[in-house]
């Protein structure tokens, strides 16, 4: 899938979500304990895509094949995630480049990622949007000029640029992320991170 096509996605969802928001308005609309469950189990499983990741301002992404995530009885699951991508969001610059290293170097470690639904007109037929609410990454005894430090990247949840399509008929789901912040020994770090979209879709995309 060529970036410009993942900006047209990006636009879709956002299109979907402005509807079902509307929607969402009326209590009538709210999904049913049922409902919910009801695509939990129609997800349930694991799913092997191609994860793509690219920062604000660049200009190309990088990719990832063959990235297996599972969804159980109540998250989804991004098995041995590459948490070196998060160096993408580090600005260039040789005062950031112990930093930028110390992301690279940090081993994948599976991405855990909470979910809501979002509610569409027909529910699951075929399809469902979901909000991604990944939980946070943390980096323990990261190295940067000499000292220690744990990192911890956040990811935006309730966004256009953080979700997921479930599509029933055909059994895929892509999911959709975003950075928040870049957090330095529990201290907000500004003006050296900038964010990172994340797409991971189905082989077949």
């Amino acid at each position: 899938m060529k970036w410009n096509k993942w900006v047209v996605v990006f636009m879709a969802l956002c299109t979907m979500l402005t509807v079902t928001s509307c929607l969402g308005d009326d209590d009538k609309y709210e999904l049913s304990q049922d409902e919910m469950k009801q695509a939990m189990k129609a997800m349930k499983g694991t799913y092997t895509g191609k994860l793509k990741w690219q920062a604000t301002s660049g200009v190309k992404y990088d990719s990832l094949n063959n990235v297996s995530y599972t969804v159980n009885d109540t998250a989804i699951i991004i098995h041995n995630f590459p948490v070196s991508s998060l160096a993408a969001g580090v600005l260039e610059g040789s005062a950031n480049d112990s930093l930028r290293n110390a992301i690279k170097a940090a081993p994948a470690q599976d991405l855990v990622c909470a979910i809501a639904f979002y509610y569409n007109e027909n529910f699951l037929n075929p399809h469902c949007l979901l909000n991604i609410m990944p939980y946070s990454i943390f980096i323990k005894n990261a190295e940067i000029n000499t000292r220690k430090y744990e990192l911890q990247v956040n990811f935006l949840n309730n966004n256009p640029n953080s979700m997921g399509y479930f599509n029933n008929e055909r059994k895929t789901l892509e999911i959709n992320m975003r950075t928040y912040n870049l957090m330095v020994n529990r201290q907000e770090q500004v003006g050296i991170y900038k964010t990172v979209y994340f797409q991971l879709s189905p082989n077949d995309k």
